[in-house]
C-alpha cells in the first residue's frame, strides 16, 4: 500500500497503478487522518472531532465503525493475528486499539514520511557549509510534491491544521534551495524565478531580501535598490508597516556597496539572521494615547483577567461612547504583553468611514503578521478563520479587537490556543459567553475629571481659576474623550482661561457643532442601529428638553404601540445611548433619561440628524 498526501490524495494498493482513493469524502478524510498518523494511534474522539467537529449525529459510532469497515474491505486491512505476525513483515493493517484505531504502513510507503527527513537533512547540510549536498536533498523532497497538500479532501480542523504545516514546510524548503543557489553563485538562474515570485508575494520580505541579493549579485544595484523601495511601498500600503531591520539593513549594506554581501559574510548574516528573529513576533497595538485617570479599577481587573492562569482568557470592556473604552484596552493589552510572547494582533471593526471591516481583512492581516505569505491567504472567511486557530493553537498570542458592533463578530476573530488572550470593546453592551471578566466603564467623578484636566493642561489656567475648572469639566459629564478634547483645544490656545473654553463648548453646541468631539464616536455607535432604532433615536432627541421619558411617552412620539417602543428604547439603552431607571417601589416600567453627552445634543440643537439616505416617516406596531 502506498500513499501520496502532498498534493491529490491518492492511494495504490498492492503493485496495482490505479487510484483507489475512496469517493466517499467522511471516509477519505478518516484515511487521510489515518495515513497522517501512521503508526500511532489516532483517537476515536479525534476522527469525529474531525468529520463532524461539535455536531456529530446521534449514531455516531455506528457511522464511524462503518467508515472503518468500508476502508479495511477497500483495501484488504486485517487486524494482524498477534504480534509474531507483525515481526514477520505481515503487510499494512488497520487495527482497532483502546480507544482508537492504528494504520501500520512502513514509513516509506508514505510520501509525507519521506519529505520530512530529507529536509531535516538538508538543514543539517546547509548549516555544515556544505550548499550543493544541501540543494540536492531539498530538490529530491521538492519533487515528492505535486500541489498543494491534501487539495483536494475535504478538511475538518485536525486535517487543515496538518495540512496548513505540510505547506509551510514546503515553502521553508522552497527558501532553504534559494538560499543554497545563492550560497552557490546561482544568481543569474534565480533571477526569474525570484522576480514572479516577489511580483505574487510583494509583502513577502523573505522573498524580497533574496531578490535584492541576487540582483546586488549580478551587477544590477540600482535594481537592487528599487526592488526595495517596491517592497518598502507595499508593505506600508497593505500592512501600515516599515519594513523590518533585516530588510533595511540589507538596504543600507547595497547603498553602501558592502563587500559582504557578495559572499554572504558571517557578519551580515549573524546581523540579518538576528533581525529576522526580532520581527517575527506582530506587535500591532496601537500607541496608548493618554494616561488613564479614574480608571485604574478597571485597569487592574483587564490586566489581571488576561495574566490569569485561566484558559482561553476574554475580557470584555463595556461603556458609553466617550467613555475611554478603547484607551483602556490598549493600556490593559500593553500591561499584559509579557505574557503573550508569540505577539500582539490589533483590529477595528470599523473603517475611518465608519464601514464595517469584512472578517476576511481582519484574519489576513492577522495571518501576515504571524508569517503567512499571502500566496496562503486566498481563501474564504471560513477558510481563513480555520487556518487562523490552528495557526495559534500552540501560540501565546493576545488579540485585541475594538468597535465590535455585534457577539457574532468575535466567532471567526478568536483565537484557539488556550495560552491565547482576547480583549473586546464594543460600540454596544456585548455579552459573550466565554469571558473570564466584564469590565464596566461610566462617567468619572468630578475630581477624576478635574485630574484628567489638571494633568492635561498644567498651567496657571487651571490653578488660578478652580471654578472655571469647574465649569468646564461639568460640561464633559465625565467622559474621558470629551475631556481631553477640551484639553487638546486648551493647549492649541494657550492664551484661553478655563472660562473661555467653557463659553467656547456653550457657544459652538449652540451653532451645531462639536466641540467635545462627540458626533464621530456617536455617528459610529449608531452605524450598528437598525435603520427604526435610528429613526427612534432621531425622533426622541429631537423633541426639545426632552430629559427623562417612559415607554408611554416614546410611543405617542414614535406613533406606534407601546410594546415597540420599550422595543426600541431597550435597544437604544443596549446601545449605550439610553440609560434606564430602575421602577419605583410598587412596580411599574423603567423610565429612560439620555446619556450626559447626548443631553447636550438635545437641548443645544434639538433638530440635529446623523442619518443619511431614506428613513421611515414612522415605525409599524
Amino acid at each position: 500500500m502506498r500513499v501520496n498526501l502532498l498534493g491529490p490524495f491518492e492511494v495504490y494498493a498492492g503493485d496495482d497503478s490505479t487510484n483507489t482513493v475512496p469517493a466517499a469524502q467522511k471516509v477519505r478524510q478518516i484515511l487521510a487522518l489515518l495515513a497522517l498518523n501512521a503508526n500511532r494511534v489516532v483517537r476515536s474522539g479525534q476522527l469525529v472531532e474531525e468529520l463532524w467537529e461539535d455536531s456529530p449525529p446521534t449514531s455516531v459510532s455506528t457511522a464511524l465503525q462503518t467508515y472503518i469497515c468500508q476502508i479495511r474491505k477497500t483495501f484488504g486491512l486485517g487486524s494482524p493475528r498477534g504480534a509474531a505476525a507483525r515481526l514477520r513483515g505481515a503487510g499494512p493493517t488497520l487495527s482497532t486499539v483502546d480507544g482508537g484505531y492504528q494504520l501500520t504502513l512502513p514509513d516509506d510507503r508514505v510520501d509525507a514520511f519521506r519529505f520530512e527527513p530529507l529536509i531535516s537533512r538538508a538543514r543539517q547540510e546547509f548549516h555544515a557549509g556544505d550548499f550543493l549536498r544541501a540543494r540536492n536533498s531539498v530538490v529530491t523532497a521538492m519533487a515528492l510534491w505535486r500541489d498543494s497538500a491534501l487539495v483536494d479532501v475535504r478538511k475538518g480542523s485536525i486535517l487543515e491544521s496538518e495540512a496548513l504545516r505540510l505547506n509551510e514546510l514546503h515553502n521553508s524548503a522552497r527558501h532553504l534551495r534559494i538560499d543554497a543557489d545563492l550560497h552557490l553563485g546561482r544568481h543569474h538562474e534565480l533571477l526569474s524565478e525570484l522576480t514572479s515570485l516577489a511580483r505574487l508575494e510583494p509583502t513577502n520580505e523573505g522573498v524580497q531580501r533574496h531578490l535584492m541579493l541576487a540582483l546586488y549579485r549580478t551587477d544590477r544595484r540600482a535594481d537592487a535598490l528599487r526592488a526595495y523601495q517596491r517592497a518598502r511601498t507595499s508593505i506600508a500600503d497593505e500592512l501600515g508597516l516599515d519594513p523590518s531591520p533585516e530588510l533595511q539593513a540589507l538596504h543600507t549594506a547595497i547603498l553602501n556597496s558592502d563587500d559582504s554581501l557578495l559572499g554572504m559574510s558571517e557578519p551580515l548574516r549573524a546581523v540579518t539572521s538576528t533581525a529576522s528573529a526580532t520581527t517575527r513576533v506582530p506587535r500591532h497595538l496601537p500607541p496608548a494615547q493618554a494616561r488613564l485617570s479614574g480608571r485604574r479599577g478597571q485597569l487592574a481587573r483587564a490586566v489581571g483577567a488576561l495574566t490569569a492562569p485561566a484558559a482561553g482568557r476574554v475580557v470584555v470592556v463595556n461603556g458609553p461612547l466617550a467613555s475611554g473604552k478603547s484607551e483602556l484596552c490598549v493600556h490593559a493589552a500593553q500591561e499584559a504583553s509579557a505574557h503573550y510572547p508569540d505577539g500582539q494582533l490589533f483590529a477595528r471593526l470599523l473603517d475611518g468611514d465608519n464601514r464595517p471591516v469584512g472578517h476576511a481583512s481582519v484574519l489576513r492581516s492577522f495571518l501576515r503578521g504571524l508569517g503567512a505569505h499571502d500566496d496562503q491567504l486566498d481563501r474564504d472567511v471560513t477558510d481563513l478563520s480555520l487556518m487562523f486557530r490552528a495557526w495559534t493553537a500552540d501560540r501565546r498570542v493576545l488579540v485585541v479587537l475594538d468597535d465590535v458592533t455585534a457577539p457574532e463578530d468575535l466567532a471567526p476573530l478568536l483565537p484557539s490556543g488556550k495560552g491565547c488572550g482576547t480583549l473586546v470593546s464594543g460600540r454596544r453592551r456585548l455579552f459573550v459567553a466565554s469571558s473570564t471578566e466584564q469590565v464596566e466603564l461610566d462617567r468619572l467623578p468630578l475630581d477624576d475629571s478635574l485630574q484628567v484636566l489638571g494633568s492635561a493642561v498644567a498651567d496657571h489656567r487651571i490653578t488660578m481659576d478652580p471654578e472655571g475648572v469647574r465649569r468646564l469639566a461639568e460640561l464633559c459629564h465625565g467622559l474621558p474623550g470629551a475631556l481631553f478634547a477640551v484639553a487638546s483645544k486648551l493647549r492649541l490656545r494657550p492664551h484661553w482661561t478655563a472660562r473661555q473654553a467653557a463659553n467656547w463648548i456653550a457657544e459652538s453646541s449652540a451653532a451645531g457643532e462639536d466641540p467635545l468631539g462627540i458626533r464621530s464616536s456617536l455617528e459610529r455607535s449608531l452605524i450598528a442601529l437598525p435603520a427604526d432604532t435610528r429613526f427612534a433615536f432621531e425622533t426622541l432627541i429631537s423633541a426639545r428638553g426632552l430629559r427623562r421619558l417612559g415607554v408611554e411617552a416614546a410611543a405617542s412620539l414614535l406613533r406606534t404601540s407601546e410594546y415597540r417602543a420599550e422595543v426600541l428604547l431597550e435597544d437604544l439603552v443596549e446601545a449605550h445611548l439610553l440609560h434606564a431607571s430602575l421602577p419605583c417601589a410598587g412596580g411599574g416600567r423603567f423610565s429612560y433619561t439620555w446619556e450626559p453627552a447626548l443631553a447636550v445634543l438635545s437641548t443645544r440643537h434639538a433638530s440635529w440628524r446623523v442619518t443619511d439616505g431614506v428613513i421611515p416617516q414612522a415605525i409599524p406596531a
